[in-house]
């Protein structure tokens, strides 16, 4: 083992020469945010009891309940994702959180897709509906874009 020291310390001392130092501090604070992961939530995988698709990236995880809801987003978009019925989590720890090996997976054919989770966040109630709105254009309580409310006249009733 005595062999490897001195062989090391000469790549250990040429990799810290060839670093560059930020000039100013405004450099320095963006490297700092560059450098913070997407996302610090995550989910237990065995608590998540709903989801809902919101488009090849995004999807919206319920667990344990309706009230706790997460927004996972997947790198690269997960194409066929959004005509999905059925999706299979997997993650470290039976925890879904972007970490590396955490996935969606579905089955849109025969094989298996695997999507990579690229973050997850949990959401508030407000947070929620905006995301609704924003991919979506409904609120919470009102009835789908895609839904129709039909007015039967007065005494035409069946």
């Amino acid at each position: 083992m005595t062999r490897w020291i001195p062989v090391l310390l000469p790549i250990v001392a040429l990799a810290a020469g060839c670093a560059t130092v930020p000039e100013s501090a405004e450099e320095r604070e963006d490297d700092l945010v560059e450098s913070r992961p997407i996302s610090t939530d995550w989910v237990r995988i065995d608590q998540v009891r709903d989801f809902r698709v919101l488009d090849d990236s995004n999807l919206i995880l319920y667990a344990p309940t309706r009230r706790q809801a997460y927004h996972v987003e997947l790198m690269p978009p997960c194409r066929g994702l959004r005509f999905s019925d059925t999706i299979a989590l997997r993650g470290r720890m039976e925890r879904l959180g972007g970490f590396a090996g955490d996935s969606v997976i579905i089955q849109p054919g025969l094989m298996p897709q695997r999507c990579p989770v690229s973050s997850v966040r949990r959401l508030g109630e407000t947070e929620l509906a905006e995301l609704l709105v924003r991919f979506e254009g409904e609120a919470p309580g009102e009835p789908a874009a895609d839904e129709t409310e039909i007015e039967l006249p007065q005494g035409e009733e069946e």
